[in-house]
């Protein structure tokens, strides 16, 4: 019994040595998997489908995405104080693939994650409020994430794969 009680301090270091261990390379290996994942492979770009209705009219490449005008705001819903979101605004990049005139202000704007199953649905109306800025967010991983000064985070939509417009 003595002898048990001097081996259980030894005994939990070593879990707690083997647990820290396996959480770190869990960390590691995550992060490459998942940007990997998000790059979807070596040598594809970062793309969001387009839709208007059940049609699709196209692609918008990241590399695309990093031509247009963007427009930065301080995070205030961020845990930390010195986030500043910033990419493009979503008008401009659903006017790449759709003409302004075909929109009205109840067209309802679709976004989608198929990463992180997050949706919001919008409409044509707040989204071309110039005000609002509502944008596509340059992430860390090479995604874009819908946001605005205004948008809380349950209300964004991380890893955007799909914009569906008049659904």
């Amino acid at each position: 019994m003595e002898e048990d009680r001097k081996s259980s301090p030894k005994k939990l270091v070593i879990i707690a040595i083997t647990i820290a261990v396996i959480v770190v390379v869990s960390v590691v290996l995550w992060e490459f998997v998942l940007r990997d994942f998000f790059k979807g492979g070596e040598g594809t770009e970062y793309e969001i489908e387009m839709w208007q209705g059940d049609q699709r009219i196209g692609v918008v490449k990241m590399s695309k995405l990093e031509t247009l005008p963007t427009v930065s705001y301080l995070d205030v819903f961020s845990d930390r104080d010195d986030v500043i979101d910033e990419g493009p605004l979503v008008k401009d990049v659903i006017l790449l693939r759709i003409n302004e005139s075909s929109l009205t202000n109840e067209t309802s704007i679709y976004i989608k994650s198929d990463l992180t199953g997050e949706e919001r649905t919008i409409s044509w109306g707040e989204i071309s409020n110039i005000s609002k800025s509502y944008i596509l967010d340059f992430t860390k991983r090479g995604t874009t994430k819908f946001s605005s000064p205004e948008t809380e985070k349950n209300e964004r939509v991380r890893d955007v794969t799909e914009i569906r417009i008049g659904v």
